[in-house]
């Protein structure tokens, strides 16, 4: 098994080529639009924008085909706003589920998840869990 809490590791072994966890972090207001407009349309991208001792959120962009690895997080919950596009969830015991804009999803710890970008266009979806959650992949 292989493990992380790091979130740049994890990202970048995603396929995410531009990793920013400073300019959006904690700001009392961030619009989406604003960062879509700063990292633009051209490569997959994620920023940080909240991070304190109790939950971190970070929005992350991505391309039909991409998105994370099979894994799991043994401390903590994770749920994730659909800001834009489709995706794809398999959420062990539950099966595949597609989910698309507006749609919360939620994935209880200790359970093997992995989620795919589909669709004709990017998507963009905001992470929220506890910072620094473990993320433990099976080689």
């Amino acid at each position: 098994m292989n493990h992380s809490d790091d979130v740049s590791e994890v990202l970048k072994k995603d396929g995410v080529d531009l990793i920013d966890l400073k300019t959006f972090v904690n700001k009392s207001c961030v619009s989406v639009d604003e960062v879509v407009e700063k990292y633009g349309d051209e490569s997959a991208w994620a920023t940080r924008v909240v991070y304190n001792d109790r939950f971190g959120a970070v929005l992350i962009k991505q391309f039909p085909g991409e998105g994370n690895r099979l894994h799991y997080h043994s401390d903590a919950d994770e749920c994730w706003v659909i800001l834009e596009g489709e995706w794809e969830w398999y959420i062990e015991g539950e099966g595949t589920k597609k989910v698309k804009k507006n749609d919360i999803v939620l994935v209880k710890k200790n359970t093997k998840h992995k989620i795919t970008c589909r669709g004709d266009k990017p998507g963009i979806r905001l992470a929220i869990t506890k910072p620094d959650v473990d993320h433990i992949y099976e080689d």
